[in-house]
């Protein structure tokens, strides 16, 4: 396991979103995404955040783990505010013509655990939050599968993780708004929902009490 210092944030915090379309948001009428709700509402409750979101539509983690290092350096390199939530896979699990899918879950590991081992050298704080399900059910399978896998790997790492699948695709919105959309990416309904459940993660709520409890100490 990898041991990630306790932090000790300012009245403020940045945090990047790294990941693939769902963490853009592709398919939301607003253009916000889970992740830009999610910081709106902490704004709305008092906590100065700052979103800087990060994600590429189509992106495998391959492809992530090659760019994720310098573009958030750019954001959050050599300060003391800063942190990290990673979220990906859905694309890993899609098939290639030939059925297979476009990245084998041991290249989907080994990436999110070079993002989570450089991460912590960098001494950046990390949460992760599993792929959500698309309604499809080959894709659905693998994701899930991978969902499972990154869970352990993120244990191993000390790295909080946050599955969705289950929730998601039990929700009234998310997968019916996939089905009347794209086929692949909920309005923004599903990203609201996607939302409110990292709102009351445990570790998200930690990250933002400590904000909140560092903003009432510099007031």
């Amino acid at each position: 396991m990898v041991s990630h210092p306790r932090r000790v944030y300012h009245a403020r915090m940045r945090i990047c979103f790294i990941g693939d379309s769902y963490v853009t948001g592709t398919g939301d009428e607003t253009c916000q995404g889970w992740a830009g709700r999610l910081c709106a509402m902490e704004r709305q409750e008092g906590r100065d955040v700052t979103l800087y979101n990060l994600g590429v539509r189509g992106q495998t983690g391959h492809d992530i783990a090659r760019r994720w290092r310098t573009e958030t350096q750019a954001r959050i390199g050599g300060r003391h505010d800063g942190g990290i939530v990673l979220s990906f896979g859905v694309n890993d699990c899609t098939s290639r013509p030939d059925g297979r899918p476009r990245l084998a879950p041991e290249h989907s590991l080994a990436a999110a655990c070079a993002m989570m081992q450089d991460a912590a050298t960098a001494h950046w704080p990390v949460l992760m939050v599993g792929p959500p399900p698309t309604g499809h059910a080959v894709t659905d399978a693998r994701t899930q599968a991978l969902s499972h896998a990154l869970g352990a790997a993120c244990a191993r790492h000390g790295v909080p993780f946050l599955p969705i699948a289950a929730a998601l695709r039990a929700s009234p919105l998310w997968c019916p708004e996939i089905a009347r959309g794209d086929g692949a990416h909920p309005a923004g309904g599903g990203y609201g929902e996607l939302a409110r459940l990292v709102h009351g993660w445990t570790a998200w709520r930690a990250w933002m009490d400590v904000l909140r409890e560092n903003r009432s100490s510099t007031r």
